[in-house]
């Protein structure tokens, strides 16, 4: 898909979220300004989530958001990875614990950084800058 603004790409996720369920993990992968925080602003909308209520947890490298209109859905967990240097400090950061469970969904920025808690049950949305507010958006 070809989002050619911010509010496309809300749009865009928004639709994303009328397939989950709860107890998923989706990779973000992009590199630095390609929308992966602003994809996770269209998810909030969806849950009924303020959108300026959502920062890149780059330096708490994860925030967790209640969701409370939502009977299977609790929590989305958002995870910026960036800073993670090793296995021990993403384990504690305590983020671990949300891994797959069934009332969360958590959205995860520079997977690679902990790909050794990955498995392969995830779901990987790639974002890609074309120009100054177009993005292409692959969701597999």
């Amino acid at each position: 898909m070809i989002s050619n603004s911010e509010k496309e790409t809300y749009k865009i996720a928004r639709k994303y979220c009328e397939n989950l369920k709860g107890g998923e993990v989706v990779l973000l992968n992009g590199d630095l300004g390609s929308g992966k925080t602003t994809f996770v602003k269209g998810i909030a909308v969806f849950f009924n989530i303020k959108k300026e209520e959502i920062i890149s947890p780059t330096f708490t490298i994860f925030n967790n958001y209640k969701i409370k209109n939502n009977k299977n859905i609790k929590n989305i967990i958002h995870i910026d990875a960036y800073r993670i240097e090793n296995e021990e400090e993403f384990l504690e950061t305590g983020a671990l614990e949300y891994f797959y469970d069934k009332n969360t969904i958590v959205f995860i920025e520079w997977p690679e950084n902990i790909k050794t808690f990955l498995g392969d049950t995830q779901k990987i949305i790639n974002l890609k800058t074309l120009d100054n507010n177009k993005r292409e958006i692959i969701i597999t």
